[in-house]
């Protein structure tokens, strides 16, 4: 048998979101906010399975009131795209839910702790190895909590989870490892099958229990998913493409004003004799001074060819003459001012003047 994949908002509502799911998503929260212990008695599921939006819409996310003590809201996202406003998209959605818990008819109604549990299909903390991250109101300098402390984020970042079925442990292992792995899987693996709550969810999550509707619903959330990770590779791709072109002008601007200390960069690398290179090799270290004053010379010039004729083309006999005939000073004073130039008239001149 086939199982659809919790990783959707589909999914995912279908088998923590239901009516069928009260025992379902009472195990998940305690088990990925408490560590298992029995701290939530009962929820109750304010934003049902049903009320999946479309693919390109903005998703609503399961919001979950947990009997803890008097009463604990929480809100469920399920993140699978790493978009750049995904941070401030996490912190809207806390602070609307916890202010929307006290609407015109209950203003007498006390307001809940909230707990934003985040479940990424992607890296967030890059240099962080834990797979779940928790965060609370503290002080920045000495760390001590908010006296109100009722609003928090707990992250659990799929990736990070390398746990193989025989090395699962305790129930946050079990229920991570299903979100993660349940659509590979054609059958329950042995070790989840001996658990209730397990078998439940495997069974929610059978494919062939789905109406057409419902499969509709869950196929196109699986292409929108497909085709916005495809836009953001292209998107990258493309940036980095033009971060290189820029870099590699930006590259010849820098190792010509900043050669003395930092030396000429990686993007000049062709030296036209020994000196060149020579020159090339000592200005990444000690500067352009360094070196035989004739290759360091000619290696300038050569910078300051490429760069004029990319700006107006190929460049006459007698405006090549000149160039040769520049000092070294000179040729660093020529590669300053070529970057005010429009046309080649201002070049002519400034050779005239300078020459």
């Amino acid at each position: 048998m086939a199982f659809i994949d919790p990783r959707t908002e589909f999914a995912f509502k279908r088998i923590f979101g239901s009516a069928k799911s009260a025992d379902l998503i009472v195990s998940l929260l305690n088990a990925l906010l408490y560590e298992s212990q029995p701290v939530i008695e009962s929820t109750t599921v304010r934003d049902p399975y049903l009320t999946v939006q479309l693919p390109g819409v903005q998703h609503t996310p399961l919001t979950v009131r947990a009997k803890v003590n008097g009463g604990t809201a929480c809100v469920i996202e399920l993140q699978v795209l790493n978009l750049p406003t995904l941070g401030k998209r996490v912190l809207y959605n806390a602070a609307k839910s916890y202010g929307f818990q006290i609407s015109r008819e209950e203003v007498q109604r006390d307001i809940n702790p909230l707990v934003a549990l985040n479940i990424l299909d992607f890296t967030m903390f890059e240099q962080q190895p834990e797979v779940i991250s928790r965060f609370t109101l503290q002080e920045v300098e000495k760390g001590f909590e908010y006296p109100n402390n009722e609003l928090a984020l707990v992250f659990v970042e799929l990736p990070k989870f390398n746990k193989k079925l025989a090395e699962l442990e305790t129930m946050a292992d079990f229920w991570i490892y299903f979100i993660q792995n349940a659509a590979k899987l054609e059958t329950i693996p042995e070790p989840l099958r001996q658990v209730p709550e397990m078998r439940q969810a495997f069974a929610l999550a059978r494919e062939e229990t789905l109406n057409r509707e419902e499969f509709d619903i869950l196929q196109q959330q699986l292409f929108f998913i497909s085709d916005q990770r495809r836009s953001l590779t292209f998107g990258r791709e493309e940036g980095l493409k033009e971060g290189v072109e820029m870099g590699k002008v930006q590259g010849v601007r820098e190792g010509v004003e900043q050669g003395r200390e930092l030396g000429i960069q990686e993007g000049i690398q062709v030296g036209r004799d020994e000196g060149y290179k020579e020159g090339i090799r000592q200005g990444k270290n000690q500067g352009i001074q360094v070196g035989r004053q004739e290759g360091i010379q000619q290696g300038q010039l050569g910078i300051i060819q490429r760069l004029l004729t990319r700006r107006f083309g190929k460049l006459e006999p007698d405006v090549q003459a000149k160039l040769k005939a520049l000092s070294g000073e000179q040729l660093e004073a020529l590669a300053e001012a070529a970057w005010d130039f429009i046309t080649d008239l201002e070049l002519r001149e400034w050779l005239n003047t300078n020459s």
